[in-house]
């Protein structure tokens, strides 16, 4: 059996790691996806990473900060992932307001989509252009460089300044911050 050395003096075996982080990283993975199914995947990919890894963790000094960082940024790419399927990003959206049933919470989400809207509407012509052809459209950067005649550098230089913008633009206008962080999350990749 493969063991992991959590110190100099003692070794642990991969059930007593599983057993001792197991809760902890379906938590952490499910405070940040909100999906009872995420949190179960993400887990499992977790730890069959450390499993496949395990003589490469002899070196890590402090297993329990090494498994929270992991989870922390497999939770991040599960998110980012999703923002590239339309009908999980709705079901983020719906969960990230707790309850698709309260009427609160569904016209919070569509105040946020529509501050979204004005702040594009306030982006300079070509700042607007670039974020509707990747963001709306779907298009790569060199796509949108080769059909508005840029360089790929500037057509991402546009873009961030405009997610800049709107992220900016959704913070002054009272947008609650789990929102602002799930819009990050969507449309920062």
């Amino acid at each position: 059996m493969r063991g992991f050395k959590l110190n100099r003096h003692r070794n642990l075996t991969f059930e007593e790691v599983f057993e001792h982080y197991k809760l902890q990283v379906y938590n952490q993975v499910y405070a940040i996806a909100k999906s009872g199914y995420a949190a179960e995947e993400i887990t499992q990919e977790i730890f069959i990473k450390l499993w496949t890894n395990a003589e490469a963790l002899n070196d890590v000094k402090n297993l329990g900060g090494y498994i929270y960082t992991i989870t922390r940024n497999y939770s991040l790419n599960y998110l980012r992932k999703a923002a590239s399927d339309t009908r999980l990003v709705n079901e983020l959206m719906r969960v990230a307001v707790v309850d698709d049933n309260n009427t609160e919470a569904r016209l919070a989400v569509s105040e946020c989509r529509q501050l979204i809207s004005r702040a594009v509407g306030r982006l300079s012509p070509q700042r607007q252009l670039v974020y509707k052809l990747c963001k709306e459209d779907g298009m790569t950067y060199d796509e949108i460089a080769a059909q508005l005649n840029l360089s790929k550098h500037t057509v991402k230089n546009h873009l961030m300044a405009a997610l800049s913008f709107i992220n900016t633009y959704l913070t002054k206008n009272g947008v609650h911050s789990a929102m602002v962080l799930l819009f990050c999350c969507i449309y920062n990749q």
